[in-house]
């Protein structure tokens, strides 16, 4: 909730995808244009273009893999992956060994987030929506941290 709040403030426009009802509605998510509890429905309606910022934060390593496996193949302009640097690797490793190559993460920010210390949720949404406004305003100072797998390596 603290990224979509974070994020509404900062202009993006907010679309919120779960499997789980309770999680996905528009009382918890007031802010949000488009609100799906079905990954299929989500990925069959939204259509990511160049102005498209996809933040991957799901519940778990499955979910990440599902929704990085069809956001690897958009046009998004930004395309963000919460998670340990470990955690990002085996959901790499995973991709691959399903047929995607290591040049489709190259775009990935992941772990997602300029590096502000943060600890709480609010602080870490602030940490990623300042990651977004870089990407939009082509700021040259804001890296982007991306992990390569190991397949990706000379």
């Amino acid at each position: 909730m603290a990224m979509a709040k974070v994020a509404s403030s900062a202009g993006f426009a907010i679309g919120v995808v779960d499997d789980r009802e309770a999680f996905a509605n528009l009382q918890r998510f007031p802010m949000a244009q488009e609100v799906f509890t079905s990954y299929e429905q989500a990925f069959e309606k939204i259509q990511p273009n160049a102005s498209t910022y996809l933040v991957i934060v799901t519940r778990g390593h499955k979910e990440d893999m599902r929704v990085l496996a069809w956001a690897a193949r958009t046009e998004a302009r930004y395309i963000g992956m919460i998670g340990s640097k470990r955690k990002v690797l085996s959901v790499y490793k995973a991709l691959e060994k399903e047929g995607y190559r290591p040049e489709e993460f190259e775009r990935v920010y992941a772990p997602m987030g300029l590096e502000i210390g943060a600890l709480s949720p609010e602080e870490i949404a602030i940490s990623i929506v300042a990651e977004l406004i870089a990407v939009r305003r082509n700021a040259q100072n804001a890296a982007h941290k991306r992990l390569e797998s190991s397949s990706a390596k000379p």
